[in-house]
């Protein structure tokens, strides 16, 4: 249900997601303080309260280190990528010095690989990751590195550290594959459950407006902290997906200058 929220600009996602947390946190204690009104002690009113301070401290506590876990699981996927930017160039450098037709087609598998990364081929790649066209690029690239010729003991060994190369660029790209469909982490709807929990225990407080105003800054605040929690748990979808800033840089600096040679 949540994940609809993804194909939404950023601000339009995150001012709905807050408008809903904030009006449904007005209602649910609006209709509770009504119907628990008249049955409100001294001995209630004393335990919902602790209760209230207890509940709103644990779930600022739980979106905290949601947004921790998730910072470093995003975080996870950039330095990845920048990894196997890295290893792109090594291979591609080594595969310019053999002068085969296989080399040179390689090459180009590689580029394409890169190619349909930056432009969100990946997409693509959650109901088939492993024959997605991505994938298959690399692949055979890997299977055309294996027919390169080599002349003599050097060569033979500068291809096994191609193929190595191509391998570790491989594994990475699994990083992205475990992350291409959106889901929404079960940690979003314990929040929310705790939300509504707040709430309960908030009509034990007089609804006038100054506390109605604090609840709904409040609620305000933890819709916006676990709007990017969610957000962040999809790094590969949604307004705040991870940009492969190092694929371009490898795509403009290296293989189209050496393709349009």
């Amino acid at each position: 249900m949540l994940e609809t929220l993804l194909d939404l600009p950023l601000f339009l996602g995150l001012f709905i997601f807050v408008l809903t947390i904030s009006a449904a946190g007005l209602i649910v204690a609006f209709f509770s303080r009504k119907m628990l009104k008249n049955r409100l002690t001294k001995q209630h009113e004393k335990v919902g309260r602790l209760l209230f301070r207890v509940t709103a401290g644990l779930i600022a506590l739980l979106v905290s280190l949601s947004y921790a876990n998730e910072r470093v699981h995003n975080n996870k996927i950039v330095d990845a990528m920048e990894i196997e930017a890295a290893m792109i160039i090594t291979v591609g450098m080594r595969l310019n010095h053999f002068e085969s037709d296989e080399a040179k087609n390689a090459y180009k598998k590689i580029y394409d690989y890169v190619e349909l990364t930056i432009n969100d081929e990946w997409k693509n790649m959650g109901s088939d990751p492993y024959f997605s066209r991505t994938t298959q690029s690399i692949i055979e690239a890997y299977y055309l590195t294996t027919k390169i010729p080599t002349n003599n003991e050097s060569e033979a060994l500068e291809k096994i550290i191609i193929l190595n190369g191509i391998n570790e660029i491989i594994s990475l790209g699994q990083t992205r594959v475990y992350s291409e469909l959106p889901s929404t982490p079960y940690l979003i709807y314990i929040l929310l459950c705790g939300l509504a929990f707040m709430w309960i225990f908030f009509s034990i407080y007089e609804p006038d407006f100054v506390s109605l105003l604090f609840l709904t800054l409040y609620n305000v605040l933890i819709a916006i902290l676990i709007y990017f929690v969610f957000s962040l748990s999809n790094p590969l979808t949604g307004p705040l997906k991870v940009k492969p800033q190092s694929l371009i840089v490898v795509k403009t600096k290296g293989f189209d200058m050496y393709l349009s040679k």
